[in-house]
């Protein structure tokens, strides 16, 4: 028998695949048919086998108990591992991208259009990497139209403000005022409108005459690329409010697999009739 010197240990950190992991993955995939709640669901082997650990686990078995806390520390364990793999390579990947940002403005007065930009590269050790910005061309565009729409919601605002007899001073927030905050928040910080910004332009647009607004708001909605009629109003900042609320309940609608997107575009629009009754008013 050889000695083992160490020379061949395994790479823990990246166990290789062979044929019979293969086949065990395969397996596990595979899909059955069982009862659950009394009806019929389909769901993989792999599945099946951990609902009846945690079954059992459930029912003081303490072998199962024992099984099921082992591999809750080792799915924590490999989720942890794959962070500090992405940690590394994005600490990396902002550090390079924080170089090319400075040389750019150092030579040329300005940032580069490149993507990801270093300040949306944003790394926690616990939780790991988001990047909270454009990350391509396209995504970039959006940005710059969500930018538009902002500042036509905040003209829409000086406008009704001055149709409804309101000052600034009067802390009732409009329509406009609301959706304008709402999108900010959705811009990455480096984007986003200050509190200061905001006010600064509202104090502007307070002083230009209701002829004036009408212009400047028709063009700013243009300037979004929406065609909008002179003198249009939005909802009421009531509905505006309750509208906004219905965000997270529209966002599990659309993350719901047993739902086609004919079903989910009907779900969207029945939770919103059902709940938007009379707001517009």
């Amino acid at each position: 028998m050889s000695k083992n010197n160490g020379d061949n240990k395994p790479d823990d950190d990246t166990p290789a695949m062979n044929a019979f992991w293969e086949l065990v993955e395969a397996l596990g995939k595979t899909r059955v048919t069982i009862q659950m709640d009394g009806r019929p669901a389909e769901i993989s082997i792999e599945t099946a086998v951990l609902q009846k650990l945690a079954a059992s686990a459930l029912s003081g078995s303490v072998q199962s108990i024992r099984q099921f806390n082992e591999l809750q520390r080792l799915v924590a364990e490999n989720k942890q591992r794959d962070i500090n793999r992405s940690v590394t390579q994005w600490r990396a990947i902002r550090e390079a991208q924080r170089e090319r940002f400075t040389d750019h403005i150092r030579k040329h007065g300005c940032e580069p259009l490149d993507f990801p930009h270093p300040d949306d590269i944003w790394i926690d050790d616990r939780t790991g990497v988001q990047i909270r910005g454009p990350i391509d061309h396209d995504e970039y565009i959006a940005m710059r139209h969500t930018k538009r729409i902002i500042d036509a919601c905040l003209w829409q605002d000086a406008l009704e403000r001055r149709i409804n007899g309101l000052h600034r001073e009067d802390d009732l927030p409009s329509s406009g005022l609301l959706l304008a905050e709402l999108l900010n928040q959705a811009l990455p910080r480096r984007e986003q409108l200050s509190g200061g910004d905001i006010v600064f332009r509202m104090m502007r647009r307070e002083a230009l005459s209701k002829r004036q607004l009408l212009t400047e708001v028709r063009q700013a909605w243009l300037d979004a690329g929406y065609v909008v009629k002179r003198g249009a109003t939005l909802w009421s900042a009531d509905a505006i409010a309750r509208l906004i609320k219905l965000l997270p309940d529209a966002a599990r609608i659309c993350d719901t697999d047993d739902l086609d997107e004919e079903e989910q575009m009907q779900a969207l629009q029945d939770m919103i009739r059902q709940r938007m009754v009379g707001a517009t008013d």
